[in-house]
């Protein structure tokens, strides 16, 4: 069992740390994870997007930086454990629509294999989180890779995370594994912004009406369900096609309904933030208050 430690790292100059993630693989997390941290850029927040997958990095080539290299060939990644660098020691992130990327993906062809043991994929992560020239942000977004080990074990046990979003598809078997997603969170006590439900639905290009490609779960999920919506996303033919050529829908079709979704989700997860926050300043202060009636109890 995974146990959290009594005091995690935080990131200076980041407003907040947000990872987006799910149990299982293919239900999209790397095109919400790009389409939201645009969106919030593009609403005038400082944004910086981590690619957590080490194994399969998709950002860059969602973002349109393609990087051709003998799958034969050998690539070197930063695995030292250093954290005094100065600023301009540091990686450079690659900014591209108004938000600073970081991926392995950046280090490794198209068709290049990474296979580290799950103890250096954690490492991989938090060195990148520490080694980047980052600077001044408002939110910094994680990608992370599907499953519940590495790199999500590191960073709920080391590093002060704001929060967590989900990524789900209707039918159960989806569901099923962002579960145990949900789970993994709460033991960690990582704080769930929600659930954002992707493929709900295909947008029909021609008629624009909604077609229902995937069987809802008729099964109740608590963990899940109890949760707020943060938004549902239609499956658009031409979001695809043109994520695949580096232009995301919020880019490349700003007005669509697709994009207007994830605009509704970017500000919907900026009200969850605030409302924690909110609610964890409410804790500090009754906490204080009742130490300082205890005190007062004493001397009396």
């Amino acid at each position: 069992m995974m146990r959290q430690q009594s005091r995690r790292e935080r990131l200076e100059h980041i407003g907040a740390v947000l990872v987006v993630g799910s149990g299982k693989g293919g239900v999209g997390k790397s095109t919400v994870s790009v389409n939201l941290a645009i969106s919030l850029a593009r609403e005038g927040a400082r944004v910086g997007l981590l690619d957590g997958d080490a194994y399969g990095p998709s950002i860059p080539m969602m973002v349109g930086v393609r990087k051709r290299a003998d799958a034969r060939s050998e690539a070197i990644l930063p695995l030292a454990e250093r954290r005094d660098l100065a600023a301009e020691k540091k990686i450079q992130p690659l900014l591209r629509y108004g938000v600073k990327l970081m991926s392995v993906g950046f280090f490794i062809g198209e068709e290049q294999a990474v296979a580290p043991l799950p103890d250096a994929l954690g490492m991989l992560i938090r060195q990148l989180l520490f080694s980047v020239n980052w600077g001044e942000l408002d939110y910094l977004i994680i990608d992370l890779p599907p499953g519940t080990s590495e790199p999500q074990a590191t960073l709920c046990r080391e590093i002060e995370l704001s929060g967590a979003i989900l990524v789900t598809t209707p039918q159960d078997i989806a569901r099923i594994d962002t579960a145990k997603a949900v789970t993994m969170f709460q033991r960690m006590s990582v704080p769930i912004l929600g659930i954002v439900q992707n493929m709900a639905g295909l947008l029909c290009p021609h008629c624009g009406q909604m077609v229902e490609i995937f069987p809802a779960s008729p099964e109740p999920r608590a963990q899940l369900d109890d949760l707020p919506m943060l938004g549902r996303i239609p499956l658009d033919p031409i979001a695809v096609t043109n994520g695949d050529k580096g232009y995301p829908i919020v880019v490349s079709l700003a007005d669509s309904p697709v994009a207007m979704v994830f605009s509704d989700v970017s500000a919907r997860i900026v009200q969850r933030i605030a409302l924690l926050r909110a609610q964890a300043t409410e804790n500090e202060t009754e906490q204080a208050s009742d130490r300082e009636e205890d005190t007062n109890e004493r001397e009396a």
